[in-house]
Parts: structure tokens; C-alpha cells; sequence
């Protein structure tokens, strides 16, 4: 492996960036700090890279335009915030800005409207967690057929042209918690699925991918049904609440983490924990003190900072044509989260608050 900036850095006491700017004589650095620079990597035989060499040399910076498919955040999309926010530290000496539009929740239309802006805008890439519409479909067909590069986020949608999609295998996470309910019910049970809105592909082969290996591997499972929720915490309080009185004999539960408070506050309040064997979808703080008190046995995770790390970097790449980079389809790896993780849940917890604390 060749010499790098990390390692010029390194010896010269320096950051990477104050390195990268002296030697392609960008932006203010000390002349002497400069020269030092130089000489250290001429003596190491150090070659420019020639991607960072022509981002140098444009004249505008490039735009890298991120939209959401939310309103606002919640756990789970904070933590993808604080990886995006790790990859544009790392990008920032190169000239990259970012812009975050966020959409009304699950509204095609208001999303569409983010992408208009971002294309006048002059972006020169979008970051998109795209809702399932036909019109959106279309449109981003349009966008990446002129040449502006389409990168999904923890979501992706069908006949639609896109460069890479970076998020975890959705189908294999459903199979992952057929296979959990299985282990928890060895002999069967009644089990009832919360899942999020199914206008996200995500959650739709999420949902084949449990539905399909329970009728394969653990037909004894009897799936009573599959209800959709609308990330609304009252409305969806309800809906759980009318659905385990429906079904007062459910004794084996999947719920979401990071739009499931009002869905496990219900099941809280209904007398379910304790008694039924709960399957949780990503992190929230309640989800893991649920998990502590073991009324949650197990979390489904997708390591949201790593997507947000990971999709910047992807995103950079695809700009300056770093092909060796650049996977398809990205899969972050899932990780199944048992109360003897509780430790490590925690200390990540506390590193994603300092963080955050510094965004």
C-alpha cells in the first residue's frame, strides 16, 4: 500500500486535511507548515491521488443533496444523521456541502417537491429515502438518465434506475425474526405483526421475508395478522390497543423500535409483557429498557450510523468516479441485540450523544 495523507499527517504533526491542502496548494496553511509537507512527502515517495487531484481543481464545490421521507427524525434516523455527519467531516477539505430536505411523513408528493428543488438547485447528487410512488419512480428515472447520480437510503423502490443502495438485506431481516420467534416458541404460538408503513419497500419484503419462512420452516407459528401502523404515537396506541383485545390469546409479538412507542406502550399497557415473547425491530429507548426488564427477548439492529457513514462515502465516490468503491446494492450488516448486550448497547448510546453533541 501506498503512502498516504494519514501517514504524511502523521509525521508532520498535521491533519490529513492541512496535508491534502498544502499539497495541491488549496486554502491557507503556513508556508513553513507547507514546505515541511512537501518535503516529508517527496521523501516518501508519496503520489496524488488523482480523484482528490481533480476535486482540487474545480471551480465549484460539490453538492450532495440528501432527502428524507420525514418530517423529523426519530432514534433510528438520528443515528443515520450522526454517520452522515462522520462522512462529510472526512469530505469537507474536498469541497463537499450538504443539504438535508426533510418531506412530510410518507407524503409522495411532498417529496417530489424536495427533488424539484434539489435539481434547480444544480445538486450533483441525491441521497434519497424514497417513498414507494409511481411519480417518484418516474421522476428519478428522469434525474439518473441526466446524468445526476441516484444513491437509496435504507429504502429502496422498484423500476427505478439508481446507482447504489446502501441499507441492510430487509427480506433476510424478516427471515432472521421467523427464525427468533422459532427459538422463543419451539412448539408454536399465536403471534401478531406491527410493522410500519408499507408505502417503504423496505417494510414490504421485511414482512415476505417473516411471512415466507414461517410457512416454509415454522408452520406451527400461526401468523393471526399483520397490522400496518402510521408512525403516529396516538393512532397507533389505538390501533394496538383494539388489536390485542381482537386477539386475547397472542402470545408471540414482532413491533418496530424506532416508530413503535404508541404500538409498545399499548402492548405495555395491555398486560402483554411478561407473558408474550416480543420481537423488536431497531433501537429506541424504549425498545432497550424493555429488553433490560427481558420483556423484549430480542432487537432486529441495522447499524443506522454505519448507512449514514457508509452513504457519503459511497456518494463521494460515485462523484469522482471511484469505481473500485462502489458496490450496488451495500448491505449493512443486521445484528441480533440480546439483554447481554445491554454493556455495549450503552456505551454506543453514550458515543452517538457525544457525537450528536458536536453536530
Amino acid at each position: 500500500m501506498g503512502t498516504t495523507l494519514k501517514d504524511i499527517a502523521a509525521m508532520a504533526g498535521v491533519s490529513a486535511g492541512t496535508v491534502d491542502r498544502a499539497l495541491h496548494d488549496r486554502g491557507r496553511v503556513n508556508p513553513e507548515v507547507a514546505k515541511r509537507i512537501k518535503k516529508i512527502a517527496n521523501e516518501l515517495g508519496y503520489k496524488p491521488n488523482a480523484i482528490a487531484k481533480g476535486l482540487s481543481m474545480r471551480k465549484e464545490n460539490l453538492r450532495i443533496t440528501i432527502i428524507m421521507h420525514i418530517s423529523k427524525t426519530n432514534t433510528f434516523f438520528d443515528d443515520v444523521l450522526i454517520g452522515i455527519k462522520q462522512g462529510f467531516d472526512e469530505l469537507a477539505d474536498y469541497g463537499v456541502s450538504v443539504d438535508i430536505k426533510y418531506s412530510a411523513d410518507f407524503d409522495a408528493e411532498d417529496q417530489l417537491r424536495n427533488i424539484e428543488k434539489a435539481v434547480e438547485e444544480r445538486t450533483n447528487g441525491i441521497i434519497i429515502v424514497p417513498i414507494c410512488d409511481d411519480r417518484i419512480s418516474t421522476r428519478l428515472n428522469e434525474i439518473s438518465a441526466s446524468g445526476i447520480p441516484i444513491v437509496f437510503l435504507t429504502n429502496l423502490i422498484e423500476n427505478t434506475d439508481y446507482s447504489c443502495f446502501v441499507g441492510c438485506d430487509y427480506e433476510l431481516s424478516g427471515q432472521i425474526a421467523a427464525g427468533l420467534l422459532h427459538l422463543c416458541a419451539p412448539d408454536g404460538g399465536n403471534l401478531l405483526v406491527f410493522i410500519p408503513s408499507l408505502a417503504m419497500h423496505g417494510h414490504r419484503l421485511r414482512l415476505s421475508g417473516l411471512q415466507e419462512t414461517l410457512e416454509k420452516e415454522y408452520p406451527e407459528i400461526g401468523l393471526q395478522e399483520c397490522v400496518e401502523l402510521s408512525s403516529n404515537e396516538i393512532s397507533d396506541y389505538m390501533l394496538t390497543t383494539r388489536k390485542l383485545k381482537e386477539y386475547p390469546d397472542t402470545d408471540l409479538i414482532v413491533c418496530p423500535g424506532a416508530f413503535g412507542t404508541g404500538c409498545l406502550t399499548a402492548i405495555k399497557d395491555s398486560g402483554f409483557f411478561g407473558r408474550t415473547k416480543i420481537i423488536a425491530y431497531d433501537c429506541s429507548r424504549m425498545i432497550i429498557n424493555a429488553l433490560a426488564e427481558r420483556n423484549v427477548m430480542a432487537i432486529i439492529a441495522q447499524q443506522p450510523t454505519l448507512q449514514g457513514y457508509t452513504v457519503m462515502k459511497t456518494m463521494f465516490s460515485i462523484l469522482t468516479h471511484d469505481e473500485t468503491a462502489i458496490s450496488r446494492d451495500n448491505y449493512i450488516k443486521t445484528r441480533i441485540l440480546l439483554h447481554e448486550h445491554l454493556p455495549e448497547i450503552e456505551r454506543s448510546l453514550k458515543e452517538s450523544r457525544d457525537r450528536k453533541g458536536l453536530m
